[in-house]
């Protein structure tokens, strides 16, 4: 009990902490592990589409997040449902081998038992709470759903909404460079195709991570499956 009493409190620091949103998103989700038991936490920021941009993570990795973004958000049919209700939701979604959102992302990466946190009043800006546990653990009850709500009801009051961050435009080569990098080609064929030294290209996917907020290659080719750009 006192344990619990403790992370209960330092989930309330964080709420009300000054610290910079990512830096609160990841603080309050290892908390919130501890608390409840999970094993995952994931974090979104709702845009226009829905809860799908700015993820942070705890355990479950970066490269998850890139294939969820490249191609599991486009046959999720499970996250559009929790969403629309509009409050703390348990879920163990049961084995489906035509469900391949379940099949090949959850299950495969150990997620059977979820308790997700959506604000009341979803709007651009405003952050969902989702925490996992593997096969072996307990589902998730109601006094753990009780306990997401409240927490989430609190940082939903608090941190004032931020928009989703708008990627800026990529000049004509950059775009070039983007959708050959979504296509498949290496850095020698794409120099060689767009007739550039290799170090101009270092330079263009330099200044294309910059623009559209990511790591790597696996995210740029993400973000031009995203938004089709050309």
């Amino acid at each position: 009990m006192n344990s619990s009493r403790t992370l209960m409190c330092q989930a309330i620091d964080i709420a009300v902490s000054s610290a910079p949103l990512a830096e609160r998103r990841l603080q309050l989700g290892e908390t919130l592990r501890r608390l409840l038991g999970a094993e995952i936490f994931v974090s979104y920021v709702c845009d226009p589409q829905g809860p799908y941009s700015d993820p942070v993570q705890i355990s479950m990795g970066e490269d998850a997040l890139e294939d969820y973004d490249r191609h599991f958000r486009h046959v999720d049919t499970l996250t559009p449902r929790l969403f629309e209700r509009h409050r703390t939701s348990t879920v163990a979604p049961a084995p489906d081998p035509d469900d391949e959102f379940v099949r090949d992302f959850l299950h495969r990466r150990d997620m059977y038992h979820g308790v997700n946190y959506f604000a009341a009043q979803p709007a651009p800006g405003s952050i969902d709470l989702r925490l996992w546990r593997g096969r072996r653990a307990r589902p998730f009850d109601t006094v753990d759903a009780r306990v997401l709500q409240s927490v989430g009801d609190l940082v939903t009051r608090l941190w004032r909404p931020e928009e989703p961050r708008k990627p800026l435009s990529l000049t004509p080569r950059e775009a070039q460079v983007v959708e050959l990098v979504a296509e498949g080609w290496g850095d020698k064929q794409i120099a060689a195709r767009l007739g550039i030294s290799a170090a101009t290209l270092r330079t263009h996917l330099s200044h294309s991570f910059e623009k559209t907020g990511t790591r790597n290659r696996a995210g740029l080719a993400a973000h031009f499956l995203r938004h089709h750009q050309k």
